[in-house]
């Protein structure tokens, strides 16, 4: 298992991270980039069983041109590239999970939850200081809607895990 992931932040962006971190889990080293960014398939049904996924969902991953932001696929060589390597001093936003994070995201088992301590982890983690936000500032800047309660309450439940784990 790896010890951190390194994902580009995105607020907005239209993925599932947790197909997101599957990939990762895929990973071959790259020695030229000292990272494990690189992923050779040998078609798609293969590598969406290794993802636990239909082929169908791994082609709508491999369509889906929000997934550009964080990997390329390149279907005439089969091979996936994830963009996962930073430099010191570039202005591209990142965030790293550790391995027990990306463990409490698979126990959790949503794409919102995914989402959330993302946003926790850049707009809090990273900052070093104690930046607060609200439930709706976090939805609004992930597209959803603050209208609906059970979101909210979600959210909630999510903090008092987060605070229970001792994430934050």
């Amino acid at each position: 298992m790896k010890k951190y992931y390194y994902l580009r932040f995105r607020p907005t962006a239209n993925i599932d991270y947790r197909y997101l971190l599957a990939f990762y889990d895929l990973a071959e080293y790259n020695s030229e980039k000292k990272v494990f960014d690189t992923i050779h398939y040998q078609s798609v049904r293969v590598l969406a069983e290794s993802l636990n996924v239909s082929a169908n969902t791994g082609n709508r991953i491999f369509d889906n041109p929000a997934y550009a932001d964080f990997m390329c696929v390149d279907k005439s060589t089969k091979t996936i590239t994830l963009y996962n390597t930073f430099v010191r001093g570039q202005t591209e936003q990142f965030v790293r999970l550790t391995a027990d994070e990306v463990k409490l995201i698979r126990e959790v088992d949503t794409n919102l939850f995914a989402k959330y301590l993302i946003y926790v982890k850049y707009y809090c983690g990273y900052t070093n200081n104690k930046t607060a936000f609200t439930a709706q500032q976090f939805l609004t800047a992930c597209g959803y809607s603050t209208k609906s309660n059970s979101t909210l309450d979600t959210i909630s439940t999510y903090n008092g895990l987060l605070v229970e784990r001792g994430f934050i």
